[in-house]
């Protein structure tokens, strides 16, 4: 084949240009510090190091998330172990009253320091954290549970009236005195009826107490005509109470801490102080707000009756135990938090390094490939311009 002097200078354009190229893509490589600069570079590199970013911001969200769950759950648990020495501290004082106090004035003093002791109770239940309350479920300031109820009121969760505890405009003495059982019953989910019908069936599953051989309730109706038979007509329980308390209590404040894992970060104020002890041998649900309550009414009564104030020590020993082992509840989370941040660090240490393995360049190998290549563009300028130079004319002469 015959090779002509236009062939031999688009033979050596061509590699000129690739040269140039070569030598180009190198220096963007040195100058940005990254191993590709466009899409067509290295589409593979470019799939992990977009995969690492979307993991790596995925990371960073859940990191946040769980720093505030932490403070959430600190925040709780302070506001816990505050409860707890609240009612340790109206025990001592159930214990001085049954064997310390001999005289009148001294009966009085003491029920002055436990009214201070239930007050403060019931300020601790209303602990905010921001712009939310912690035990108050996902009541804000404004957004009462109930608004018309409260327009009197203040907006915080836990309010008291007429001696009674209120939690977000519902009164919780529905819950003093009912069968362990239906307080335990879960209803979340359920429409009215179906939730009627769920407390109906727990409802005959308990013992009516003081019946030899033990008899059985019918229904929920059955029990709350027990109940209400020794109440007072204005307090007396029906089922839309404990139906919507059920719904209150079920609110608790939760967070995404991961990939398909929510977990709450305090705990819901009607769960908190509501325990279970036992009355003639039966299971019952009690408020830790209105035992200190009746206590302090026993310790102000004139003819104070130490039998009865004997009576609370085991109650008021059960509210212990039931607000410590949420206290235990709370640590558990944080624990499980605290190894999920250990985790999510790890985590974001790999992404990184995937992220550096595809994005970022080694600057020693691309400085020795941009010398090489340099040296390989002057020698093809070079030999190229040797080749040109030379005209018809020279041959000519």
């Amino acid at each position: 084949m015959r090779v002509t002097n236009s062939m031999l200078v688009s033979t050596l354009m061509r590699n000129l240009n690739n040269n140039f190229r070569k030598v180009d893509s190198l220096q963007n490589m040195m100058a940005s510090g990254r191993k590709f600069g466009h899409i067509s570079d290295d589409p593979i590199a470019l799939i992990y190091s977009q995969t690492a970013r979307n993991k790596l911001a995925r990371l960073s969200h859940y990191q946040t998330t769980v720093g505030t769950a932490q403070k959430w759950l600190t925040q709780a648990e302070t506001g816990i172990m505050e409860l707890q020495r609240t009612v340790a501290d109206a025990y001592v004082s159930l214990i001085d009253a049954a064997t310390n106090v001999k005289t009148d004035s001294d009966r009085q003093n003491l029920a002055k320091v436990i009214a201070q002791y239930r007050d403060h109770f019931v300020d601790t239940l209303n602990t905010a954290f921001g712009d939310k309350f912690v035990f108050g479920g996902y009541n804000t300031p404004g957004e009462p549970a109930n608004l018309s109820y409260l327009s009197d009121r203040s907006l915080k969760p836990f309010t008291v009236e007429n001696d009674k505890l209120f939690f977000n405009g519902y009164d919780l003495s529905v819950y003093d005195g009912i069968p362990a059982e239906l307080l335990n019953v879960n209803l979340k989910g359920l429409s009215p009826a179906d939730a009627l019908a769920a407390l109906d069936n727990v409802a005959a599953t308990i013992t009516i107490p003081g019946t030899d051989p033990p008899d059985l309730y019918a229904d929920l109706t059955a029990v709350l005509a027990d109940i209400n038979s020794g109440r007072d007509p204005a307090d007396e329980i029906d089922a839309d109470a404990i139906i919507m308390l059920h719904r209150l209590k079920d609110d608790v404040l939760t967070f995404d801490v991961g990939p398909g894992i929510s977990m709450p970060v305090t705990i819901n104020g009607i769960d908190l102080i509501m325990f279970t002890t036992m009355e003639n041998g039966v299971p019952v649900s009690r408020n830790a707000y209105t035992l200190i309550d009746e206590l302090y009414k026993a310790v102000m009564e004139e003819d104070c009756d130490i039998q009865g104030l004997s009576n609370m020590i085991k109650e008021l020993q059960d509210a212990q135990n039931h607000i410590l082992t949420k206290t235990a509840e709370i640590g558990g989370r944080t624990r499980r938090l605290e190894l999920l941040e250990a985790r999510y660090e790890q985590d974001y240490l790999n992404y990184e390094q995937m992220k550096s393995d595809a994005e970022d360049a080694d600057m020693a190998e691309v400085i020795m490939k941009l010398r090489m290549a340099e040296a390989v563009m002057q020698a093809s300028m070079s030999a190229g311009a040797r080749i040109i130079q030379p005209s018809l004319m020279d041959f000519l002469r």
